[in-house]
């Protein structure tokens, strides 16, 4: 049975609260570790963690409009279906990052220079864990829908 559009982008939707709640839990596991170094302060190390995270959280956003809604509406539901899971897990590892390279792009107005991309690392990590994850769950859900729809006795 094929999905209709709109179920599919909420999927993906789903997806993305999922790879911004994995940011989210790392970022706040990060804190506890600091505030455990630090002797104390875990409200202040929480209070950061959520200050990091907000703008990331707004880029994702952005990113999932730009990239990840149409990467959902381009791959057909049965190549989510027949690929092997290290490839979709590569697929949606590339996604953040392509993402995160637009928004500079657009940023600096389509002419970007050494110092658009400066000290940027943690961000194109935290965007490829946000896309793995936000993707991972997108092609879950659709292959537990395809398992779920099926009538009994179809292979």
């Amino acid at each position: 049975m094929k999905l209709d559009h709109l179920v599919r982008v909420g999927y993906s939707f789903f997806g993305l609260l999922a790879g911004d709640a994995a940011l989210l839990i790392l970022f706040l596991l990060n804190a506890l570790r600091a505030s455990l170094l630090l002797h104390g302060q875990l409200k202040a190390q929480c209070l950061t963690a959520f200050g990091s995270f907000i703008p990331i959280a707004i880029v994702s956003i952005v990113g999932w409009l730009a990239i990840g809604i149409p990467a959902v509406l381009i791959l057909s539901q049965r190549i989510v279906l027949q690929s092997p899971l290290w490839l979709l897990l590569v697929v949606g590892a590339l996604l953040g990052p392509v993402a995160l390279f637009i928004i500079f792009l657009l940023l600096s107005r389509g002419l970007p220079t050494t110092e658009t991309f400066t000290n940027t690392g943690f961000l194109w990590a935290c965007a490829s864990l946000i896309s793995t994850v936000a993707f991972a769950v997108h092609c879950a859900l659709l292959r537990q829908f395809t398992l779920h729809s099926r009538p009994v006795g179809a292979p």
